[in-house]
């Protein structure tokens, strides 16, 4: 399923947004994250254009992953830019987060944690951890919606993030 676009936000004060749904695939994954990241091109910088990729590419990957499995299905993507905040929802109907909740995440802070991050292991919930703010899922009516935000200007933090984390600046 190809991405579906809408923009809006062009009055002056208006939030620009985003809004996608794609098929819970891979590759409509990669063609979401290159819209997402395009559409706000213009008001972002590269650190915070990075910061959004990797959040997105890591929430959409987990959910092709894990909530659907390998089974068919979509993900909604909503994206605002307002007062210097990105705010991003995420909804798909695959399979609850175990406990109801997001993971904590593994920091990979010695060599045999790098080892581990050739296996399953949660490592990149502490990515998103370290990227985002006000992280919140929550699961009604069969669905999953994740929302979180991203300060822009924080690109700092998120190298510093990213150092702390074995990471290279994207």
């Amino acid at each position: 399923m190809p991405a579906k676009n809408t923009k809006s936000g062009s009055a002056e004060h208006a939030p620009l947004r985003l809004r996608l749904r794609v098929a819970a695939e891979p590759l409509a994954v990669r063609a979401a994250l290159r819209d997402a990241v395009g559409r706000f091109t213009q008001q972002l910088g590269p650190q915070d254009a990075g910061t959004l990729e990797l959040a997105l590419a890591e929430v959409l990957n987990n959910i092709v992953e894990h909530a659907y499995a390998g089974r068919s299905g979509s993900i909604a993507l909503s994206i605002a830019l307002h007062r210097g905040m990105l705010l991003c929802l995420i909804v798909d109907r695959g399979r609850a987060m175990p406990g109801l909740t997001v993971p904590v995440g593994q920091s990979p802070t010695s060599l045999a944690a790098q080892c581990d991050l050739l296996r399953e292991g949660g490592w990149g919930w502490h990515l998103i951890r370290s990227l985002t703010q006000d992280l919140v899922y929550s699961r009604a009516g069969g669905e999953n919606r994740l929302r979180f935000r991203i300060d822009l200007g924080a690109a700092a933090d998120s190298d510093q993030a990213r150092r702390h984390s074995g990471l290279r600046s994207i």
